[in-house]
């Protein structure tokens, strides 16, 4: 509701004169009834041709200005419902964009798009309907009882009683609704978790034999949702013939009780079709306004989803400063006694990690789940310390933006992932005011000027989703160069150059060193030759620092770093060095 009421606050002028377009419009219907009766009484029944010709050109007027109106109250209520959907989109993605990792996977990614989809197209549509045909519905019915009424009194109790029938029966129906509006939502997101997960994982599936697995899987899914959505349809399937019979009652109601009276000469019969007329359109616009307010709990809860995320406390908070005071003689990085645990986790990832980086090369090296990539996260303020403290720039990270820090820091995941579109729309990613030369520059230092020159439209070629049609090697390498055209005083390679040969690594790292002399590089790394040369390496065992050093210091002094080097076949090294 609060959305809605910042949403209306800014389109409050759009929303008066939607509004009283509809009223415009409910006039403009209840006034056609009135007309037919005019033409009955006076024209017809007197066989005065002239009453029949102005009546009928007023009602003409009417019908065709109540047509304008209604397409313009229509083309407004669109409007509004487009921009509040919208509206709702940018505040959804805004706030996910706030959200820290572990915010996100409370949600998960399904979910998370499902209330970015199907949601928002919900509530779009009940606002549209609600302009359309929930507001002119009491409209009509009140105006209907008050018309009847300054007929003949003795009609008023005929569209009250039918009024009151109908609406009776529609709140049992959406009463019956109302919990069913959630539960449909949970296994939409149920579903959309698993069709992604089919879809996405159906190399792995095929690999492993388990289509007919899978088929069952997203079968019983697929029952869950059509079971709620058969038993909200059963509960629409009541109102129709109920509107028949409430109709049919009416009508009969109006024929035989109006036709006495009409015998009788109490009540012209032009009068009795106008009555007649009113009671059609009362429950006809009341169908309507029911099979919508049927749909409302469901727009309900798509609108409490949406509040979910975007009430959600943020984990992460930046702090004041947007600026840093840094000197050239500190290092870029300190990590000062930092612990990290995951949340419910009985043992932390990281335990009392120290240590500084400074320009040059720092490595990282460590076995799987020692914590490496949790140092990436923890310095982007992916994730938030336990304990400890890590300084930027010589400030620590809790007290400046999100924004300013991760503006001074490169990153390459473990993952490589690239963006549909392009190879440039890519690079620009990392900097769109980057010039064509500057982005061949970084191509050349991640060593993929090659392959790209032999690409069909080379930095144009086409770049599908995720990058599925280029090999790992190549999305590490385009990952890299869109990396390093950033301008920033950390770049941190996590693991990014697993998927290459040692001869393209050896390069690569070469042309790092040349380009990034006045930058720190961390590289995260289980190749020892690919970390070798740094000016330090850092090596984690289960989440603490066992060795710091250089290779030739961690071959005399590590034994953790012995073992690395042994399962390598690089063991013998320390024995060169000391022949050296």
């Amino acid at each position: 509701m609060k959305l809605f009421k910042i949403f209306f606050k800014e389109y409050q002028r759009m929303f008066l004169g939607t509004f009283i377009l509809m009223i415009v419009q409910a006039v403009g219907t209840l006034m056609i009834p009135y007309y037919v009766a005019e033409i009955i009484d006076e024209g017809i029944v007197t066989q005065d041709q002239g009453a029949i010709w102005q009546n009928g050109i007023f009602m003409l007027g009417i019908t065709v200005l109540t047509g304008v109106v209604s397409i313009i109250a229509s083309y407004y209520s669109a409007i509004l419902a487009g921009r509040f959907g919208y509206f709702l989109r940018k505040q959804l993605v805004d706030k996910t964009q706030r959200l820290s990792m572990a915010d996100m996977d409370e949600f998960g990614t399904a979910t998370l798009l499902a209330r970015t989809t199907s949601d928002i197209m919900n509530i779009q549509q009940i606002m549209m309907m609600v302009f359309q045909m929930i507001i002119p519905a009491p409209l009509i019915c009140l105006a209907s009882i008050v018309l009847t009424g300054t007929i003949s009194w003795q009609f008023v109790w005929i569209p009250i009683a039918s009024i009151t029938l109908f609406s009776v029966v529609s709140l049992l129906v959406i009463k019956k609704a109302i919990p069913l509006a959630d539960v449909m939502q949970q296994r939409m997101d149920k579903m959309m978790q698993i069709l992604r997960e089919f879809y996405t994982g159906v190399r792995v599936i095929r690999a492993f034999n388990k289509t007919s697995f899978e088929k069952k899987r997203t079968d019983a899914t697929f029952t869950d949702y059509s079971e709620v959505m058969i038993r909200v349809n059963k509960l629409f399937a009541v109102l129709n013939p109920t509107v028949n019979l409430v109709m049919g009652i009416g009508m009969t109601a109006v024929l035989a009780f109006g036709g006495v009276i009409v015998a009788q000469g109490a009540v012209p019969i032009g009068s009795l079709t106008a009555i007649s007329e009113y009671t059609v359109l009362s429950l006809w616009f009341l169908t309507m306004a029911a099979m919508v307010i049927v749909m409302i709990p469901k727009a309900w809860a798509s609108l409490e989803r949406i509040g979910e995320v975007l009430n959600k406390q943020e984990e992460i908070v930046d702090g004041a400063k947007s600026s840093f005071e840094w000197r050239e003689d500190r290092p870029i990085a300190v990590f000062d006694h930092v612990d990290f645990a995951y949340s419910g986790a009985e043992e932390a990832v990281l335990s009392d990690i120290t240590f500084e980086i400074s320009k040059g090369v720092t490595a990282i090296v460590g076995g799987t789940g020692s914590g490496k990539s949790t140092i990436a996260k923890a310095l982007l303020r992916l994730r938030d310390t336990t304990k400890g403290e890590i300084r930027f720039l010589g400030e620590p990270i809790q007290t400046v933006t999100q924004e300013a820090l991760r503006e001074r820091i490169s990153y390459v995941p473990q993952k490589a992932f690239l963006f549909s579109g392009t190879v440039k729309e890519n690079f620009l990613f990392g900097n769109p005011q980057a010039t064509e030369e500057e982005m061949k520059q970084a191509a050349k230092a991640a060593q993929a000027e090659e392959f790209i020159a032999h690409l069909a439209g080379q930095y144009n070629a086409f770049v599908a989703q995720k990058g599925n049609n280029f090999s790992g090697g190549q999305k590490q390498r385009l990952s890299i160069a869109r990396a390093l055209i950033k301008p920033a005083e950390l770049y941190f390679f996590d693991d990014s150059f697993s998927a290459l040969d040692y001869q393209t690594d050896a390069k690569l790292r070469k042309a790092l060193k040349s380009n990034l002399s006045d930058a720190a590089i961390v590289i995260v790394a289980q190749r020892l030759s690919t970390i070798k040369d740094a000016d330090q390496i850092i090596v984690l065992e289960e989440g603490k620092i066992v060795g710091k050093g250089t290779h030739e210091e961690l071959l005399q002094t590590c034994s953790v770093y012995q073992e690395f080097a042994k399962s390598q076949g690089m063991e013998g090294k320390k024995h060169e060095h000391q022949a050296s």
